[in-house]
């Protein structure tokens, strides 16, 4: 296996790149798969709850409710950017499976962009781009 580092003239025209200690390696085959998921088939109850996602449109942030399954809300989890929301959620232990925590990333990530957007945003479904909403607030939670 042949190991090249990266140019210095790479480094510093895009300083975002990997820095020159790390090695980039040349030659190796990686095996490749196609990423797939069935959700009715492969889903699993996280058994610590589940979450509901709103958007407040005119207060400029968005959250996840978390709920148990005896259906009580426990605990609100707001902010601006998704991140933030879902390492709250796993530094603060609501979530078991890595599951539940992907797919809070991405629904987390569908709010961020319909509230920079002003998108409608249901939770479980996809955007819509070509159409703005004019609610204060996605549907799917009291405040």
């Amino acid at each position: 296996m042949k190991q090249v580092s990266i140019p210095k003239h790479l480094t510093k025209k895009y300083p975002h790149h990997r820095p020159t200690f790390l090695k980039k390696v040349v030659g190796k085959k990686v095996e490749r798969i196609k990423g797939q998921y069935h959700s009715l088939k492969e889903w699993k109850k996280d058994p610590k709850g589940y979450f509901i996602i709103k958007v407040f449109y005119t207060k400029g942030y968005f959250g996840a409710r978390f709920h148990t399954y005896d259906s009580v809300p426990h605990l609100d989890i707001i902010g601006t950017d998704a991140e933030s929301i879902v390492q709250t959620i796993v530094r603060e232990k609501l979530v078991t499976s890595l599951q539940h925590a992907a797919y809070l990333g991405h629904e987390l990530y569908k709010a961020e962009t319909a509230l920079k957007h002003h998108l409608n945003f249901v939770q479980d479904s996809p955007l819509d781009f070509s159409k703005k909403t004019k609610k204060k607030e996605s549907d799917n939670l009291p405040e």
